[in-house]
């Protein structure tokens, strides 16, 4: 059996697990990106630690996680509310602090450079997806693991390399 590379997997909520581009002011109601809901439940179910590091608001991600059923599959959250704006590295900090889990065992997700630069800031590597806001070309300046670009390709790159 493969042991996994990684224990904890933290991600960042918009652009990398949901989808703001759907969001409208009158209307506001999360939806994830495809396959995003089976992909946590299944990194869930096979042992990783589950987090996010989201510059959104407390109030706002507790909401999203609401309305979309995944609040139980998070062990910790960290917003804006809470700690430092990224690139700061706080977020990232303070989970590893809470699980006490080497940052070489921890793997950030993220749509933008300041996930990226946050994850370097806190010696985590640091994996780009394309799908959200930030493009192909901004996200390489970083030095991600890879760069993946649509969900479904998100939790195979994490059965495979996970």
């Amino acid at each position: 059996m493969n042991k996994k590379k990684f224990d904890i997997l933290i991600f960042d909520w918009e652009g990398t697990l949901a989808n703001t581009a759907l969001h409208h002011k009158k209307n506001y109601h999360t939806q994830l990106f495809a396959g995003v809901e089976l992909g946590i439940k299944e990194l869930k179910r096979q042992g990783y630690l589950l987090s996010i590091a989201t510059g959104k608001g407390r109030n706002s991600l507790n909401q999203d996680l609401i309305n979309t059923n995944l609040k139980d599959y998070f062990l910790i959250t960290k917003t804006v509310d809470e700690c430092f704006s990224k690139p700061h590295p706080q977020m990232i900090m303070d989970i590893l602090n809470f699980t006490m889990i080497d940052p070489q065992r921890a793997l950030m997700i993220g749509d933008s450079p300041y996930d990226a630069e946050m994850a370097n800031n806190a010696g985590v590597p640091c994996l780009g997806v394309a799908y959200g806001a930030e493009s192909l070309e901004q996200l390489k300046k970083f030095g991600t693991l890879d760069i993946i670009e649509n969900s479904y390709d998100l939790f195979d790159w994490l059965r495979i390399n996970g």
